[in-house]
């Protein structure tokens, strides 16, 4: 009998070393971004912890490093690496003449090869096996699971070199573990480019020895508009808290801030190298400096520092002082960072300051400048200098091309609206780095700029020729902190973003599809569940504008797209729902004027709340009018108005006919109002709702009743409003004076809860 059990024992062992390792299916696989080629076969590799990592050359180290690592954290395994191959193992090969980045993947029931040409070609075929093994993998803890991998044939690689994202420390600050963090997300999405913005106005975060004020002093401000703001949002959306920890009391006064010592850059950058990310350090300069004149105010042409109407007043142009410390800075900054580009911003600059400055005028006649555009661009080409001393090279913002670039100096494009400067730069051969406002500015909200229109944005400005394009390096997306006090809110602003960001940068033009790109993207979320990050679920719709009732009506709410696992909660006492609070279901009746609160969740993770409050009107009754003719009359006057709220209808004038309200040839037009006037046919009773996109100011009446203020003066905007009409007709006046530069006047109108509609002569008469 118990040779038997024996016997059956053995059997069942055999039984299970035989039994096949399993297949997958094409939707169970979610790679981000998407490669160049890729096959799916029968079967898959099982990582065991007797698995062996074969490797040959040292550009295969932190790959190996790196994949040793995950199934260390996840698995427990400690898995061997040697230099001679043996049966079913890892096995990393130098392959030549592949591009920098670009690796080639064969999995098969026997064996993984990875083979690339170098170090980060290497990395990035990791990280595909990082993806196409179980979500556990992210896990910080030991977890039991069965490592397999797919049975693949996969070669790829990058469209860009540069492949970015950036933080901004200066407005709130991030830790280094935060940064960890968000190198790794980095590293998981293949991008490879990690640029810190250190220092601004609003605080000082990076050590330096020669001028210790700047982080004794400059790295800490008494609370300012910006976390007021974060903390009033704070107590409807924990997202917004402000971490304690980025408190100090100094001088008996709480202050936030916090910065980086030398040696914490230096394991960051040691960190992000392991990852095969280079860490590119921006210094602004010469503007956005007023935490360091603040400390040092020999730097400012008046030795004083503060805010001008807009930007604060930069440093001077015109003192050699200012050049010396510049350098001093840059002289420490440089030795910390590897990378071959060296930030100095030159953005945003207050270039009005250098224009009563006697010391920058004087620099300007010695020099033989033209303007204060080009006494920053003298400045740029003297760091410019400084910096290729120290073998590196040159990298600002797109106001730098104002003044004249040299052919060394790198150029990103924020300014969407100004696509004459990249052109410029790459006509005259400079290199350009995308990342416009347009799409790249993940700390603009998810719902301003959605995940469909990044992915669907083409980097490469259309007016490029092929061998401009040549001088595009990559895209960058950039999370500005005004907003983004806490790294869970910053994870929100950059998730799910930062995959189409990724896929922008390594999939070519014509190898992307939205609907494929957002069925992988769903399956990334228990990655990044694992992973706890805190990632955008899709908005609550409905709530964007408040409901006006008669005695009552329905709320219909929705999402703004679909995801498993997501569900609507909403509050009607004006407390703030939790999952604890109404599930919707289906619409509901309100009758009350109370303030509707609701917001979506997926498991823990919630989006922004939504709200609308709910309010009253009473009707309008139609006027006994019969309009002979449709559409509506207008009437224009020059030099006679100075603002919209200024506008009287004339009792004695010439009116012409319009079928509808627009600017028509008057956008380039000078110092003039204009009247419309007439009736609206509301077909049925009901509440109607009326938007005006205007430019300067706007009102619109109905009779004598202001319905939608978009008054006073202003660039393009949108203001709606409510009234409830009974059916027939309504008189209807709009008033509009443009700003200097007209751009719009268009009127919209709904049957509330149906489609906005322009203006036309189908419901206006007179």
């Amino acid at each position: 009998m118990k040779k038997y059990s024996i016997y059956l024992l053995l059997l069942l062992v055999i039984a299970s070393c035989a039994q096949p390792k399993p297949s997958f299916k094409q939707e169970d696989i979610s790679l981000l971004p998407k490669p160049l080629s890729f096959q799916l076969n029968e079967s898959s590799f099982q990582i065991k912890s007797n698995t062996k990592i074969v490797l040959q050359s040292e550009n295969q180290q932190k790959a190996v490093n790196y994949l040793v690592g995950l199934f260390n954290k996840a698995a427990g395994f400690n898995l061997e690496v040697t230099n001679s191959k043996v049966e079913e193992s890892i096995v990393f090969q130098t392959m030549e003449g592949l591009k920098e980045g670009a690796y080639q993947l064969e999995v098969n029931p026997t064996e993984i090869i990875v083979k690339a040409s170098e170090e980060t070609g290497f990395f990035n075929a990791v990280q595909t096996i990082r993806q196409l093994l179980p979500v556990e993998i992210e896990s910080k803890e030991k977890v039991a699971a069965d490592w397999f991998v797919p049975s693949v044939s996969i070669k790829d690689e990058p469209r860009f070199e540069w492949r970015g994202m950036h933080m901004d420390f200066s407005r709130h600050f991030f830790d280094i573990n935060e940064v960890k963090s968000f190198l790794d997300y980095m590293a998981l999405y293949k991008l490879n480019t990690y640029h810190m913005h250190l220092t601004d106005d609003q605080g000082w975060r990076i050590e330096i020895k020669k001028y210790p004020l700047l982080t004794e002093k400059g790295a800490w401000r008494t609370p300012n508009n910006q976390d007021t703001i974060c903390m009033e949002r704070a107590v409807e959306n924990k997202l917004f808290t402000i971490d304690e920890a980025k408190f100090k009391e100094i001088d008996g006064e709480r202050k936030y801030g916090g910065f980086f010592t030398q040696e914490q850059i230096k394991e960051i950058v040691a960190y992000a190298d392991e990852r095969c990310i280079t860490v590119i350090p921006e210094i602004d300069m010469p503007g956005h400096f007023k935490s360091a004149i603040d400390n040092y105010p020999f730097l400012s042409c008046n030795e004083e520092s503060g805010w001008d109407t807009v930007f604060t007043f930069p440093t001077c142009l015109g003192k050699e002082t200012t050049y010396e410390f510049m350098k001093n800075v840059l002289s420490e900054v440089v030795e910390l960072f590897p990378a071959e580009y060296m930030h100095i911003g030159g953005d945003e600059v207050n270039i009005k300051s250098w224009e009563k400055c006697p010391h920058c005028q004087k620099t300007i006649t010695e020099n033989g400048l033209k303007n204060e555009h080009e006494l920053q661009s003298f400045f740029n080409r003297d760091i410019e200098q400084f910096l290729k001393s120290k073998g590196k090279k040159f990298l600002g913002w797109d106001e730098i091309v104002e003044g004249g670039l040299t052919k060394d100096a790198t150029v990103m494009w924020w300014r969407g609206w100004r696509p004459e400067a990249p052109k410029k730069a790459a006509e005259s051969g400079n290199d350009v780095i995308i990342t416009t406002t347009d799409v790249y500015y993940f700390d603009y909200l998810n719902e301003g700029t959605p995940l469909e229109r990044i992915y669907n944005y083409e980097p490469i400005p259309e007016s490029f020729s092929a061998e401009e394009a040549n001088n595009v390096l990559g895209v960058q997306a950039n999370l500005w902190a005004e907003t983004i006090p806490s790294f869970t809110r910053l994870q929100y602003q950059a998730f799910p973003r930062m995959l189409a960001l990724a896929e922008n940068a390594w999939a070519s033009k014509d190898n992307k599809d939205f609907e494929g790109f957002n069925s992988r993207v769903e399956k990334q979320y228990d990655r990044l569940d694992v992973l706890d990050v805190h990632y955008y679920i899709p908005a609550v719709e409905g709530l964007e504008k408040d409901i006006a009732i008669v005695d009552k009506t329905e709320v219909p709410l929705e999402l703004a797209y679909s995801l498993d696992g997501v569900d609507i909660y909403y509050s009607l006492d004006g407390s703030i729902p939790t999952k604890e609070a109404i599930k919707y279901e289906a619409p509901f009746v309100v009758k009350d004027t109370i303030t509707i609160k609701a917001r979506s969740y997926r498991g823990e993770k919630f989006n922004d709340l939504k709200l609308a409050k709910v309010i009253r009107k009473s009707y309008i009754e139609a006027v006994n009018a019969n309009p002979n003719e449709s559409g509506l009359k207008r009437w224009i006057t020059k030099g006679k108005f100075k603002k919209v709220e200024d506008i009287k209808t004339p009792i004695d004038v010439n009116f012409t006919k319009v079928d509808s309200i627009s600017l028509g040839d008057f956008k380039d037009e000078k110092d003039f109002s204009i009247i419309y006037q007439g009736y609206f046919k509301a077909e049925k009773d009901g509440v109607y709702e009326f938007e005006t996109r205007s430019d300067g100011g706007n009102l619109l009446f109905i009779g004598e009743e202001v319905i939608v203020d978009n008054g006073g003066y202003h660039g393009p905007r949108k203001r709606y409003g409510k009234v409830a009409l009974k059916k027939g007709w309504h008189p209807i006046t709009i008033h509009y004076k443009p700003s200097e530069n007209p751009k719009m006047i268009d009127v919209w109108y709904a049957f509330q809860g149906e489609e906005l509609t322009p203006i036309s002569s189908s419901v206006t008469g007179f």
